[in-house]
């Protein structure tokens, strides 16, 4: 592990620092020596880490998957009633790295490796949110359509909007469960106020 002002720096650090490069600067502004110069490690540290470029994209890849996927699905399945479990979605997609997503999805557009992590992620997503989805409304063509919906909904928002912009994006999710719930049985519907 490289050292850091008399700490260890752990590659979750390295990955935690680039998804903020890639939220500021785009995947053009990745490279090992930025990152390595916001984490105050030498290049030399990297190499150990990661062996070279390709080992830190995968690693970081992994990491995104986990972190904004993986650990969303995993805290809405926590929670058993389905109209509680569409609003902890919500909250959680709300407050993703958004910016970071953009520059991905652009960076995916020119890297065949991305492109397959980008579209992985897309359809994890989607599944994901096709089963909330199919708990809250009864039809599972609806509930396929409407995560189809979800999905194109936020990767446009990260594409034509400031990605940082939080209270739009809560906005036009409470707009999109609106319309979930306008497919969802009428006992199913109370409860449905917007994310505090």
């Amino acid at each position: 592990m490289a050292r850091r002002a008399g700490r260890q720096v752990v590659a979750e650090q390295y990955f935690d620092a680039a998804m903020s490069i890639l939220a500021r600067d785009g995947a053009a502004g990745l490279k090992i020596g930025p990152l390595c110069r916001s984490l105050g490690v030498t290049s030399g540290s990297f190499y150990h880490h990661f062996g070279g470029w390709a080992g830190f994209v995968r690693g970081l890849l992994q990491y995104w998957e986990a972190e904004q996927t993986d650990r969303v699905v995993e805290l809405a399945r926590a929670t058993a009633d389905p109209i509680e479990r569409m609003l902890v979605v919500k909250r959680l997609t709300v407050e993703l790295r958004h910016d970071a997503e953009a520059a991905i999805r652009a960076w995916a557009q020119i890297d065949a490796e991305v492109g397959r992590a980008q579209a992985r992620v897309d359809v994890q997503r989607r599944i994901a949110l096709e089963q909330v989805v199919g708990e809250v409304v009864a039809d599972r063509a609806d509930a396929h359509r409407l995560a189809v919906l979800g999905m194109s909904l936020m990767a446009g928002f990260q594409q034509t909007c400031d990605p940082r912009d939080r209270d739009l994006l809560r906005v036009l999710f409470d707009d999109f469960q609106r319309l979930i719930l306008t497919y969802a049985p009428v006992d199913v519907r109370p409860g449905t106020g917007p994310i505090e």
